[in-house]
């Protein structure tokens, strides 16, 4: 395969809590997706698997080991993704978490800085991956590379902001472009369903994402079938009650059954890979009609026939491994039915609930949810290829807006994104005061509402005026920086800024105070000299996942804009 200049190769990551994937295609040819599979494992001559761990260990404050490569024996960081969301409550709910956020603080490293290791280690293969796989000669300089990284639907703008930060950090190409895991699962579904004919304008969908950690959960309605056009129709919800977590409960039933001063003699390496029995053939396989026995060995356990232990091999009861289940996938059906219910509050229909993400891929979630909504005719529907969905997604998307050059492009408009608007889950607005009118203070003008449908590309316009002082001839040849502030708000939105306001981000620009002196000057009544009031026209953009800022002075856009986001 040859590249041209003007070709392009998009590259989709899933970045996920407890795995990550990676796919890609080139604009050339049939644009096949190329899924990775090869990751290195050293436990195993012929690698093969669709994911990677998202697990990183250090020696001397650098990357010892990544993926597959960290050994049971070493200490590693695991779930550090969650920590880049500052309003969650993943750090005590979560054993992994608390422990990796704990051993950040030995290390002296913020998880931004692992997130970026980690993602730098993603990255180098994926490049070695694919010089292996093009037959072209400095594919880098060949063709303009665009990346795709996912993130999770409820996240906050800054976390999402500091995944960008990370990925930067990390190496990877400037121009990267953000996407929610639902989305991009979606995306992947929705090609191939519309390509089969099954289904209508009006159609509405909810894609319940289940991965190792999280469930997010979005729906969707179909507005186009030609070209696919389709937007979000309900706020979207999620919760930490991924697969993980019948893990945990395996391993606390295993430890019952053996007893827990045996099982802390046993060595890790066997009850990891116990664990990983239960991870990759139980935890699928698993269904509440079933009527296989399972299973599982653990090398070292003593014989008790009584509690089902024989040759180092425990049997599993099946009313055992199904209240381990019931709990953690109750937990997923209430969260699919508060969707559900958002969707039929909007007058909509709902055909059919996608299961995506490793644990969508199991039999047990499935049946259960299944039985749930067999009386409402609502299908649900496992995808083929549940777990890579969304690395596959991403990089569709990614191929969407290969002629683009960027999601918030005016120009290239040939190729119309498929997914259209999303629903808000926050309000967003400015302060707007009236000088020495102290009953006009604090004043809040909001730009979106929560739960307001947000086309992409929509945009809201702010003039925004800052009172200069100190602007003279002799001084101009330098610049002025202006800081406004946005907020946002989970609640009710208030007349006035009020708790439940929060500031999101600071909007940071430069302006010439050569422009600034061009500006009348007038004389303050409580301040002397002479004073000047600038005014701005802050414009505010909807993409994707995030706001883009541009600011403009006397029609024209000023050089330098950022937007720092606050943590909290």
């Amino acid at each position: 395969m040859g590249g041209t200049l003007r070709s392009q190769l998009i590259v989709g990551i899933d970045f996920g809590t407890t795995y990550s994937g990676v796919c890609w295609a080139t604009t050339e040819g049939q644009k096949k997706l190329q899924l990775i599979t090869d990751w290195p494992n050293p436990s195993t001559p012929i690698a093969n698997a669709e994911k990677v761990p998202s697990t990183i260990s250090y020696k001397d404050g650098r990357v010892n080991n990544w993926g597959f490569g960290v050994d049971v024996d070493e200490e590693h960081l695991r779930w550090f993704k969650l920590l880049l969301e500052p309003e969650s409550t993943y750090s005590q709910a979560v054993k992994e978490v608390h422990q990796s956020n704990k051993l950040l603080g030995t290390m002296d490293k913020t998880a931004e800085q692992v997130v970026s290791d980690y993602l730098r280690e993603i990255w180098n293969y994926t490049k070695e991956h694919i010089r292996k796989h093009l037959i072209v000669q400095d594919w880098e300089k060949s063709f303009a590379v665009r990346v795709v990284l996912t993130v999770p639907a409820i996240w906050s703008l800054t976390a999402k902001d500091k995944t960008l930060k990370a990925a930067a950090l990390a190496g990877l190409p400037t121009n990267i472009q953000l996407v929610s895991e639902p989305e991009a699962a979606a995306l992947a579904t929705f090609k191939e369903k519309a390509e089969d004919g099954v289904l209508q304008v009006g159609d509405a969908f909810v894609v319940c994402d289940a991965g190792g950690g999280t469930v997010d959960l979005i729906s969707y309605k179909i507005n186009k079938l030609r070209p696919l056009d389709i937007e979000e129709c309900a706020i979207g919800d999620g919760g930490l009650c991924g697969s993980v977590f019948l893990d945990a409960a395996f391993e606390k039933s295993i430890k019952a059954i053996v007893g827990l001063d045996q099982y802390n003699r046993l060595k890790d390496r066997h009850k990891k890979k116990m664990l990983q029995t239960f991870d990759y053939a139980i935890k699928r396989a698993f269904a509440p009609n079933s009527s296989a026995d399972y299973s599982v060995d653990l090398p070292g356990v003593e014989d008790n026939e009584a509690k089902g232990i024989l040759d180092e091999r425990i049997a599993l009861k099946h009313t055992a491994l199904r209240t381990i289940f019931d709990y953690t996938c109750g937990q997923i059906e209430t969260l699919v039915q508060n969707q559900v219910t958002e969707v039929k509050n909007k007058n909509l229909n709902v055909k059919a609930i996608l299961l995506v993400g490793g644990f969508g891929s199991s039999r047990f979630l499935h049946h259960r949810l299944e039985q749930s909504y067999s009386s409402e005719r609502i299908a649900v529907v496992q995808i083929d290829g549940a777990w890579p969905a969304i690395c596959r997604g991403a990089c569709l998307w990614g191929l969407e807006y290969a002629n683009q050059p960027s999601p918030y492009s005016t120009q290239a408009t040939e190729i119309k994104p498929t997914m259209t608007g999303h629903i808000l889950r926050a309000s967003y607005g400015v302060e707007v005061s009236v000088e020495n009118a102290y009953i006009a203070n604090n004043q809040m003008r909001w730009l979106w509402r929560q739960g307001e449908l947000c086309k992409i590309g929509d945009q809201r316009d702010i003039i925004v005026t800052f009172a200069v002082h100190g602007v003279g001839w002799l001084s101009h040849s330098g610049t002025r920086e202006f800081v406004q502030s946005l907020y946002y708000c989970k609640n009710e939105c208030p007349s006035r800024k009020e708790e439940s306001v929060r500031e999101l981000c600071q909007v940071k620009f430069s302006v010439p105070e050569s422009l600034i002196w061009m500006e009348k000057s007038f004389r303050s009544p409580v301040a002397p000299g002479k004073w000047r009031r600038p005014a701005f026209n802050l414009i505010v953009k909807a993409g994707s996942t995030m706001l883009e800022y541009i600011v403009k002075h006397q029609e024209k856009e000023v050089a330098s804009v950022e937007a720092e986001y606050i943590e909290y």
